[in-house]
């Protein structure tokens, strides 16, 4: 069997450390392989050396169809780094390249990508509407991963807006469409949704349970980033719970993980978290410092709720230090932010 053959083969059975290894030493100069690299590297959770082969990939596609291919694969990881603008762009670049190939999937998923870049930015209504309807065209033809797909995304912006029993609806079916259709991984991402509401509307003990529910599911996998998203919201809910040095060890596993595949808006979520930990520990200078690295880390990126978080936090430290004036100026500003992009983050108290 051709070797990016057999890449393809085990990329598909869910194992992307051996498919990357052998692609490593196939050493195939080939669009063909450089998208299977970076199909690989994604699935690994490392996005950011994936984009430079989806990027080469792209300098020499065989048809339109593997354009379309190669569009969106950059355009997930960009999306998942924080530059939705740039996702978008390559979304629409995707569905046009599809559209020349008569690929309907590829324009369908191009569409779903697209629906997710535009929550990613902030534009939540028309993210919802694109969602609903594709949930309907999945539902026609009976497609249970996509469905629990769009159910996944539409939870996250239901949870984003505060409506928490529409968000634990739609995480709920989201796990139990990807449990029928056999897809443990997609079923591990629903529960980090489940857990990430639950925490968010007070029940500290759901939110754990799911969350420990989820780093089971990726605790033996290659999936980098799904690991270090178990352990940083493991360690959010045991933060809320009042178990400290648990959910400090958890951070530091978070960061590891994290540093490793250069995810600087995800890393800016442990920062904010290790920071809170200082604060309750009455460090809070050490905290100030940390929530101003946090703030630093979301820079650039479209990480809207985390700027909220991390300036807020910043408002509170400061308070705590008697800068009074800075503190109101710098909460006003984030309530402000938080406002332009329809988010109730300064309302969330067990976040």
């Amino acid at each position: 069997m051709e070797l990016t053959a057999k890449a393809e083969e085990l990329l598909d059975g869910g194992n992307p450390s051996a498919a990357l290894k052998l692609l490593s030493a196939a050493k195939s100069k080939t669009a063909r392989a450089a998208y299977l690299k970076a199909e690989a590297l994604r699935m690994l959770g490392d996005f950011n050396a994936a984009c430079g082969y989806y990027r080469a990939a792209l300098r020499s596609p065989e048809s339109a169809g593997e354009k379309a291919r190669f569009l969106l694969g950059l355009a997930k990881c960009l999306r998942t780094l924080g530059d939705a603008q740039a996702a978008l762009d390559f979304c629409k670049k995707a569905q046009a390249a599809a559209r020349i190939a008569g690929a309907g999937g590829l324009l369908t998923e191009s569409r779903l990508e697209t629906a997710l870049a535009l929550r990613a930015k902030g534009d939540l209504k028309p993210a919802l509407a694109f969602l609903n309807s594709l949930r309907a065209r999945f539902s026609s033809c009976g497609d249970y991963a996509a469905m629990g797909y769009v159910n996944w995304a539409r939870g996250g912006i239901y949870r984003l807006t505060g409506r928490f029993e529409d968000s634990i609806a739609e995480f709920e079916k989201s796990a139990a469409l990807a449990k029928k259709s056999g897809d443990e991984i997609s079923r591990g991402y629903a529960l980090f949704g489940l857990a990430g509401v639950c925490r968010v509307a007070g029940n500290v003990a759901a939110s754990e349970k799911y969350y420990r529910q989820a780093e089971k599911i990726f605790r033996g996998t290659d999936d980098i980033f799904g690991r270090a998203y178990a352990n940083c919201g493991l360690a959010n809910a045991l933060r809320q719970k009042g178990d400290l040095d648990s959910a400090l060890r958890h951070y530091k596993t978070a960061d590891k993980l994290y540093s490793g595949i250069h995810d600087r808006p995800d890393l800016g979520f442990v920062k904010w978290g290790i920071a809170n930990i200082l604060l309750k520990r009455g460090d809070i200078a050490g905290a100030l410092r940390l929530f101003k690295a946090a703030r630093g880390l979301f820079a650039g990126s479209d990480e809207m709720r985390g700027e909220v978080l991390s300036r807020l936090s910043i408002a509170y430290a400061n308070y705590l230090l008697g800068k009074k004036a800075f503190a109101v100026k710098e909460y006003d500003a984030a309530v402000s932010l938080a406002k332009h992009h329809g988010l109730c983050t300064y309302l969330e108290l067990f976040t």
